[in-house]
């Protein structure tokens, strides 16, 4: 124990220059310890504003789109309500839309008003006249022949 005194006070400057750099190192060592810590919490936070920017963009798509319909369906509230299309039978439809074609209504109306296509009027009105012609033909056959 004599020979570990003598050898302090022999190199005392030696210890405390040891002393005070582990305190230094130790005291380093606790401060990169408590950045770290903050740059974990730094990189969660990180992550937390990137999905809150996500759902907060999510959120104004979402309601642009919702402010846009209400503003279609407000702008077509003072507007007349399209006719809804008829559920009855083909061949009753044809009817409407070759007697009306005979009274001298123009195709844009007759199309609107049987919720159709203008094509399809004219497509309906062609298969009418054909009708009409291949039952005259028909009968001029059946009329001869007898």
């Amino acid at each position: 124990m004599i020979e570990i005194k003598e050898f302090y006070w022999a190199h005392r400057e030696i210890f405390r220059v040891a002393a005070v750099s582990g305190a230094i190192l130790i005291g380093q060592l606790g401060i990169m310890m408590w950045t770290l810590r903050r740059l974990r919490e730094l990189s969660h936070i990180r992550e937390r504003m990137s999905r809150l920017a996500d759902g907060l963009a999510l959120l104004t798509d979402t309601t642009e789109a919702g402010l846009s319909t209400l503003i279609k369906e407000v702008q077509q509230f003072g507007h007349k309500p399209q006719p809804a299309p008829r559920a009855t039978s083909r061949a009753a439809a044809a009817k409407r839309i070759s007697s009306a074609a005979r009274r001298g209504q123009p195709i844009a109306q007759i199309a609107e008003h049987e919720a159709l296509s203008e094509s399809e009027v004219r497509l309906q009105l062609k298969v009418a006249n054909g009708a009409v012609n291949e039952t005259q033909h028909n009968d001029r056959i059946t009329l001869g022949a007898e």
